[in-house]
């Protein structure tokens, strides 16, 4: 029992250590959907998708049992699932420092990397969450952006098709 309330205890502290982060986050994320109707800030400036598109309605569905759902939307989510399953084990259950985080980290970034190219050539730009968007700031401050990724997205489909 005691070390069920030291697990709660590390849990509690950490969420009050981050209470700042996530009313910022959250405050983030309703100026950027309210604003521009997306999240990201990559895709709001560029019209690309990051790696991370489609992160959180993978996480929405996988809280469903989605699962397939989930891979479909994006596939990292199970990569940071296993990433965060991990350090919690080592921060809350044996309550030390995470071994081998930067390594740990490092393997998440390079999968999620990997699997955002794949997606790309595959999907972009027009699968969800591969879409290209369209209405973007670069398309709309940097003259002649949006014929360039006019052409590329033609030059994509074209390649596709052969």
């Amino acid at each position: 029992m005691k070390s069920i309330r030291k697990i709660i205890s590390r849990i509690v502290s950490d969420l009050k250590g981050f209470a700042l982060a996530f009313v910022l986050c959250l405050l983030y994320y309703l100026i950027m959907n309210g604003v521009f109707h997306a999240f990201c800030p990559l895709l709001v400036v560029t019209g690309i998708p990051c790696p991370g598109c489609g992160l959180t309605r993978a996480v929405i569905f996988l809280s469903k049992g989605q699962i397939a759902r989930a891979f479909f939307m994006n596939p990292s989510v199970f990569l940071i699932l296993l990433f965060l399953l991990y350090c919690g084990y080592y921060r809350y259950i044996k309550g030390i420092p995470v071994k081998g985080f930067s390594f740990a980290l490092g393997l998440l970034v390079a999968g999620m990397l990997m699997i955002y190219g794949y997606r790309m050539c595959l999907y972009f730009p027009d699968r969800v969450p591969c879409v290209y968007k369209y209405d973007n700031l670069a398309a709309r401050w940097i003259p002649g952006y949006r014929q360039w990724m006019q052409e590329l997205l033609y030059a994509i489909r074209t390649w596709r098709l052969t």
